[in-house]
């Protein structure tokens, strides 16, 4: 069931009448290729074959219908209506089973040690760019975990091919002609392992993601005993 939470930002960018060019080309690539490279990632970062996977922050929702096609029960929250729209067609298109909520990712309406994994990939670097308090989210994102549940936190890195790409378009002013956003953050791997770290977890491992051809981080670690 949909909760209604108000038109924000991100409802405008998943608005098809208002999508940028950058934007559908970012969506294409995410969608053809990019998916399939975070799913192996977090699979790998796991080591599990089935069990409940949620994503808060789940946009269009491509990760997750890859996880639903592999046998995952899966939950995508999302803060934007016209996201979980998107990702709802896209199930009902692949006829995939997953259930859809709208939500805050720093107030999560679940109930503590549910999934498997938890993860979401583009979205933390948000929270730092508002100055808002992103350990916080990272810790709500734990709390959901069962014991020995995995957090993936996958975001774009610095002096990635993307980086670059974005530089190059402030350079010229256009981003706020062609970039998705008003602005993008990066990340290097101190700082996405001290967001981690902030929020209690523990046995952090931080790289940067090759298959993206290192356009993305990904920090993960095990929810243990210690972090109940």
């Amino acid at each position: 069931m949909v909760k209604t939470m108000g038109e924000t930002k991100w409802d405008i960018l998943y608005d098809p009448k208002k999508k940028s060019l950058f934007s559908r080309i970012e969506e294409f690539a995410i969608n053809t290729y990019f998916s399939d490279a975070f799913v192996k990632a977090i699979l790998s970062a796991s080591k599990i074959k089935s069990g409940k996977i949620f994503e808060p922050g789940s946009g269009g929702g491509m990760a997750c219908a890859k996880f639903a096609q592999k046998g995952f029960e899966i939950i995508s929250m999302d803060l934007s209506e016209n996201a979980l729209k998107k990702g709802k067609e896209l199930f009902n298109f692949l006829s995939l089973d997953g259930k859809f909520t709208l939500g805050d990712l720093f107030n999560l309406p679940i109930k503590n040690n549910q999934f498997d994994v938890v993860f979401n990939q583009g979205v933390m670097e948000h929270f730092r760019l508002a100055k808002m308090d992103a350990p916080a989210g990272v810790k709500e994102m734990m709390r959901v975990l069962k014991k020995d549940g995995t957090l993936v936190i996958l975001v774009p890195a610095y002096f990635s091919p993307l980086y670059f790409i974005y530089k190059f378009f402030k350079f010229f002013n256009l981003l706020e002609k062609y970039w998705p956003y008003t602005d993008q953050d990066f990340l290097h791997k101190h700082e996405l392992y001290q967001m981690m770290h902030k929020a209690g977890c523990k046995n952090i491992t931080v790289r940067r993601l090759w298959s993206s051809f290192f356009f993305s981080m990904i920090g993960y670690c095990k929810k243990n005993d210690e972090d109940e």
